[in-house]
């Protein structure tokens, strides 16, 4: 048996619908805010109550901020996993992948195409990283975070809201 609390991924945009849903329930039906935030938090099917709501809200903060406008990079798994020892500038974020997916089935709703399911099966697989400090102020710095940290460049760079499919070839570093 595991020790290890696993904290669901929530989204600022989907704790703050929950709380317009709780307000318009408070209007409605006459009870508490504090007893309609709950119920809303138990309604969603993930939260014993609102204050669990805004623990997983708050411990994915710092992921949604990376992934919003931040810098996110992800690596093959096989050039990690080996020595995560020399890894000091960035911290491993596997809640990213939420907000990589949200953004994958806009841009492709399903049902998926067999292109799409490849397309996904590749970024889903990708280890992610988000630095620990101060974010780099463009690609040139993100390649020297980079190297200082792994041996082998990242698969996927996402810095400031834009991805960069391939950063470190001769048309990213002069565009």
């Amino acid at each position: 048996m595991s020790d290890v609390k696993v904290v669901p991924v929530i989204p600022s945009a989907v704790v703050e619908r929950l709380r317009r849903k709780a307000k318009k329930l408070v209007k409605q039906d006459g009870i508490a805010h504090h007893a309609a935030l709950d119920i809303v938090a138990r309604a969603s099917g993930r939260f014993t109550d609102w204050h669990h709501l805004i623990e997983a809200a708050k411990a994915t903060e710092a992921s949604e901020q990376a992934f919003k406008s931040g810098l996110i990079i992800g690596m093959d798994p096989k050039d990690v996993d080996f020595d995560q020892s020399r890894i000091r500038r960035f911290v491993r974020d596997e809640r990213v992948l939420v907000f990589l997916r949200l953004e994958f089935e806009k841009q492709h709703p399903q049902p998926w195409s067999e292109d799409d399911r490849w397309g996904w099966t590749d970024i889903e697989q990708l280890a992610y990283f988000r630095p620990k400090r101060s974010l780099p102020d463009s690609l040139h710095a993100v390649m020297q975070l980079c190297r200082e940290d792994f041996f082998f460049a990242p698969r996927y760079v996402r810095l400031k809201g834009k991805v960069l499919q391939d950063p470190f070839s001769d048309e990213a570093e002069n565009g």
